[in-house]
């Protein structure tokens, strides 16, 4: 299994969190951490957060963000985990009658201490705060800090990734979202070892100099004297300026950049946040959150928001989700995704207009509330206006 390193955290609302790291050496599997979250709810009828960590990553699956890395729900029992004094004693009893009695034991449907459900997120590696590398590339601004500062085919991709992790956090209201909680992972330049754009030699024919590079022994040296070091350096310098990206990394690989959101727990709110606290967005203050959505952004998001039968899928496999929780409400749900649907309006129309992420978020707060038709009895017979509305569809149809 390899090294094991549980760590026990409290916080303030409520929640027992429990953070494993179970790693297999430089040759065992890729690393995975657990976050489990009390689901004992039922007092102040709240979702746990692990639900939300695992609706955020229906919510990127669905869309195809790719930037929460993959979080599901499951069961687990250890002994760091918040348990009551009524359980620790059942399962210390269970434990000691299975031990000297087994065949009094076996009739337990469980030993040991109960499974409590919890999220369970791919642990990713490479990473650190988006703190880090956003001070050293204000630090650093110029393109000669090549090992610094990103060149501008990685910062345009590095839009794209920010553009996905706000549409992310806006549907689903993070009201935890700064900047120490995001994670970029930037991998430097490397020499490409195996290149598309360079030409392999024929080794059947020799390696031989072009026709211009030979020199006539006998007709003595050229006359013209080579070109002057510095002119030859002006001209390779000015020929590979002009060059297309594509050509100025033909030797060296791309730096690329990747955005992991991770801790989604205190998300989809039943309800916008009020005058007391706004909870704001961390990356709404950053210089990138100023610049527009981009045309590649709005060309692949826009057509799915604006789908209503793909909007209602969402909130179904939501649902799904997190009905798995006993203190589940389904008012308190619906309250949660007329929350949603009003952040997917306001995205909609930022998307259409092409807004920024921080214009996105002084749009006004939409609360959507699903109207559903009520069930009509038997013999009850319909009223004029609906007769009215039925007629006017039924003309518009036959033009």
């Amino acid at each position: 299994m390899g090294d094991t390193r549980p760590v026990a955290q409290a916080d303030g609302r409520g929640f027992s969190k429990l953070e494993m790291e179970e790693s297999g050496g430089e040759s065992g599997p890729p690393v995975a951490s657990a976050r489990m979250e009390n689901a004992s709810t039922k007092r102040k009828k709240i979702t746990g957060g692990y639900l939300s960590e695992a609706g955020a990553s229906i919510v990127d699956r669905k869309l195809g963000l790719d930037v929460v890395p993959t979080t599901g729900i499951i069961k687990l029992a250890a002994p760091t985990f918040n348990y009551s004094r009524i359980d620790r004693a059942k399962a210390r009893t269970k434990e000691r009658i299975y031990t000297r009695y087994p065949d009094l034991g076996r009739r337990f449907k469980t030993v040991g201490l109960p499974d409590k459900a919890g999220s369970f997120q791919l642990f990713v590696t490479g990473y650190q705060d988006a703190v880090h590398w956003i001070r050293t590339w204000e630090q650093f601004p110029e393109q000669n800090h090549a090992d610094r500062t990103p060149p501008p085919v990685t910062q345009t991709h590095f839009q794209q990734q920010f553009e996905r992790m706000v549409i992310l956090d806006y549907i689903i209201r993070n009201t935890d979202r700064g900047n120490d909680n995001w994670l970029i992972k930037y991998d430097q330049a490397d020499v490409n070892e195996q290149s598309e754009l360079s030409v392999p030699m024929d080794p059947m024919q020799p390696n031989k100099p072009a026709d211009g590079n030979l020199i006539d022994i006998e007709a003595g040296p050229d006359p013209s004297p080579p070109p002057p070091p510095v002119e030859a350096a002006a001209a390779s310098s000015s020929s590979s300026s002009n060059q297309p990206p594509e050509l100025e990394w033909a030797d060296v690989t791309v730096p690329q950049i990747t955005i992991a959101a991770i801790d989604n727990g205190l998300a989809f709110p039943f309800k916008h946040p009020d005058e007391w606290r706004a909870y704001p967005f961390g990356w709404a203050f950053l210089p990138i959150a100023r610049q527009c959505f981009s045309q590649e952004t709005i060309d692949r998001y826009l057509p799915l928001l604006d789908d209503a039968n793909f909007v209602a899928e969402l909130g179904e496999e939501l649902r799904d989700v997190f009905k798995s929780d006993k203190g589940f409400d389904k008012k308190m749900f619906e309250r949660q995704l007329s929350v949603m649907r009003g952040q997917i309006f306001n995205l909609r129309e930022a998307l259409r207009t092409k807004k920024s992420p921080y214009q996105l978020v002084l749009m006004p707060a939409q609360y959507m509330v699903e109207v559903k038709q009520k069930k009509r009895k038997r013999g009850e017979k319909k009223s004029r206006r609906e007769q009215a509305e039925e007629t006017t569809w039924s003309d518009q149809a036959r033009k």
